[in-house]
């Protein structure tokens, strides 16, 4: 097991705070090298590019905050920028980890009376630490100051809590959210603020606490006045700023990150969620239940954190039209969801698809297309169907589902502003939260938006998966049934694994890694291929732990064993490069195109009709489900993401299983038991060139035997 790592910390903010340090945790080696990059987006998806096949991690550090108020998402246009830069490692922003050790640091230090909420709390930002203020705020006889009016306008007022807050706080959001988070107050220098702030000052005398981290705290240098004698509470250690901070005045600092994670002198959440998935081998993001299993965490803290960090809560109106739809369910004799799954045109001729509307569209002149489904993706999300009667082979469970639609297209939600986006999904989580569903999945460009779910997620009143790790699962699964299919590779008996050799292109990356851990407990041998080496190295240990009867081959050039390979699976993201050359792939050999573009052409498959290249693999769910809307495939027939979301459901198991990009083979694997254990079967196995029928695959194999017999 590797036991050494590199760690870039990518900050959002400036570049005189770097550092690089070296330490060691539970066991492991750790190398930290932080890069500002001085509020520029530019610089940091740069630095993200130009450092992915150098680091084993990206801890991404001072990002603007994702909020959720009134069941409306907050989330500023730089984070979505920043966190959909392609990686092939993973992107860490402490989403989650900070949620709960924060809440749980804080109750305790309430609990053993060090902190008293009665002494009164300043927040100089607010909004950046909501899941706290709540929590305070519903404490008995706390008292809370928030100086977000001063730190966005220059406006030297200081808000107390009021009836009213939350709209405030709304408007305010919208302004914030659309603002440059460099040079955020116009007013912040001026000599106006410098009058006003004694005015601060004399506001604050009946507060004992300042509640920020460093670098928002030293965003106010100019304003140290307002923290003479007061005690800081903080949650990021940073040897440099500390020692400015300590210039400030405050008399006592109270700190939030457990002095158990005192091995580096430089720490914030974004590093720590970053050395916690290195160490404990955690591939995906970590959903909230998945951190409180990690890190040991008490059902009472759980419930706070839920209460307050997570919007897990239903508001009461949701709790009312809950009831509504509860009722209205009964009366009409439906059954309410046991989950629900977003959809969205995947083209223009999907539209075609939607009752009332499907016969206008087609009537419409091509060369209104683009305009009609502009306009049309500013629509409400619709409920487009219900798949009902599901019915698990195992225990004979029942559950139903309701589809919604976002009326966009892919291309047009890729020119969409990404918040426009999360707003419509988090719509279709309040209404499913609404209408009783326990667990929402995200289908096409929906769960690939930003941060692949894990800020829908954290704002959603219910679980929401992705359903990636059953999309890998089923694409491989494909993959198994049609090498068994063609019969051209024997098992060896003494060994239990195939003959044959497996090549994985694209091995270091999450779907690469995935495959390559799952093809070395099936083949002899596997050949993994990614660009650095040392990477491949690292990787070559790990799967000769996992079974040392596989013979692993490492290779930065695919083309060095694509004449030998019996199977190969592509999982790059190159968009200007060949990655293998298809005239040199091995006659009868089954690919498994998993990239993004793909890397094979139509034109590619067609020149090698004794290869088959497939893309993935369709499912059946159990029962005799009804399917009430057209989704683009064949009777009920369903795409893996909503059959993931399907089996969680007979499973009972509500929780965000799936999140972020990358996907955790464990996680792959046990969704795959779960679905044989409820009864899903594989349906269609799709190519380049479309429906792979049994057919077609008898006569790949003929043609190959063929060639074969020629060379």
């Amino acid at each position: 097991m590797k036991n050494s790592f590199r760690i870039a910390e990518i900050s959002f903010g400036y570049s005189h705070w770097d550092y690089v340090s070296h330490f060691e945790y539970d066991s492991c080696k750790f190398e930290v090298q932080r890069f500002g990059a001085n509020f520029s987006v530019t610089a940091m998806k740069a630095l993200i590019k130009t450092l992915n096949n150098e680091v084993d991690a990206f801890a991404l550090s001072s990002l603007p905050p994702s909020l959720c108020l009134r069941n409306k998402s907050f989330i500023h246009r730089q984070y979505f920028e920043i966190m959909d830069t392609p990686s092939s490692v993973p992107l860490c922003d402490g989403t989650g980890l900070k949620e709960i050790i924060t809440m749980e640091t804080m109750m305790e230090l309430i609990r053993k009376k060090e902190i008293n909420p009665r002494s009164g709390f300043y927040l100089p930002i607010a909004f950046m630490n909501s899941d706290i203020e709540e929590y305070l705020r519903h404490i008995e006889g706390s008292r809370l100051f928030f100086g977000d009016l001063y730190a966005i306008t220059g406006l030297p007022l200081i808000i107390r809590p009021f009836l009213g807050l939350m709209q405030v706080a709304q408007t305010s959001l919208n302004f914030a959210t659309m603002k440059s988070m460099k040079g955020q107050s116009v007013a912040f220098e001026s000599e106006f603020q410098e009058k006003g702030k004694q005015f601060i000052v004399n506001q604050l005398k009946a507060c004992n606490y300042v509640i920020g981290d460093l670098p928002v705290i030293d965003y106010f240098h100019r304003d140290t006045d307002i923290f003479k004698d007061k005690e800081l509470i903080t949650w990021t250690k940073h040897e440099v700023l500390e020692q400015k901070i300590n210039t400030y005045g405050f008399s006592r600092v109270h700190q939030l990150m457990p002095s158990k994670y005192n091995f580096t002198p430089n720490l914030n959440f974004s590093l720590l969620e970053a050395i916690l998935r290195l160490k404990h081998q955690k591939a995906s993001s970590q959903s909230f239940e998945e951190w409180q299993s990690l890190l040991g965490t008490s059902n009472e803290v759980m419930h706070e954190v839920r209460k307050y960090g997570l919007k897990r809560n239903l508001s009461t109106q949701v709790k009312l039209t809950k009831k509504y739809h509860k009722l209205k369910d009964s009366v009409l004799n439906d059954k309410a969801p046991d989950f629900a799954f977003v959809v969205h045109a995947l083209s223009h001729k999907d539209f075609q698809r939607i009752p009332m509307i499907g016969n206008l569209v087609k009537q419409l002149p091509k060369k209104w297309n683009d305009d009609f489904d502009k306009h049309v993706a500013k629509l409400p999300p619709i409920v487009y169907g219900r798949i009902n009667k599901i019915v698990s082979d195992y225990n004979g469970r029942e559950v139903n589902g309701i589809i919604y639609a976002l009326l966009a297209t892919p291309k047009v939600l890729k020119n969409s502003e990404p918040e426009q986006i999360y707003n419509q999904i988090h719509k279709c989580c309040v209404d499913a939260a609404e209408r009783g569903a326990k667990i929402i999945g995200l289908g096409a460009y929906t769960k690939v938006v930003g941060d692949s779910g894990v800020t829908i997620n954290k704002n959603s009143p219910l679980p929401v998966t992705t359903g990636n790790s059953l999309s890998a699962s089923a694409t491989l699964w494909a993959l198994y049934e049609v090498v068994l299919k063609m019969k051209l590779l024997n098992l060896n008996h003494n060994t239990g694994l195939v003959q044959g050799i497996a090549m994985v292109i694209g091995a270091t990356g999450s779907i690469g890694k995935v495959s390559a851990k799952l093809l070395s407990l099936v083949f002899e041998k596997v050949v993994i291929v990614a660009p650095r080496k040392e990477r491949l190295e690292q990787l070559k240990l790990e799967l000769e732990m996992l079974n040392p009867k596989c013979e692993i081959l490492i290779s930065t050039d695919a083309n060095h064993f694509a004449s030998i390979s019996d199977v190969l699976v592509t999982a790059t993201s190159s968009f200007d490069q060949k990655i293998v050359d298809v005239m040199q792939l091995k006659p009868g050999c089954v690919v498994c195109d998993c990239s993004r573009p793909l890397d094979f052409t139509k034109e590619e498959a067609r020149k090698r009709p004794d290869v088959l290249i497939i893309e993935s693999g369709e499912l059946i769910l159990p029962g005799s489900y009804n399917l009430t809307c057209d989704i683009g495939l064949p009777k009920n027939i369903v795409y893996a993401c909503l059959a993931e979301t399907a089996v969680l459901s007979m499973e009972e198991k509500y929780e965000s299983f799936t999140l972020g990009r990358d996907i955790d083979w464990m996680k792959v694997k046990e969704i795959y038991k779960l679905s044989q254990k409820h009864g899903v079967k594989l349906a269609n196995i799709y190519g380049h060139l479309g429906d792979i029928s049994e057919k077609e695959i008898m006569l790949t194999r003929e043609l190959a035997l063929a060639r074969r017999k020629r060379t």
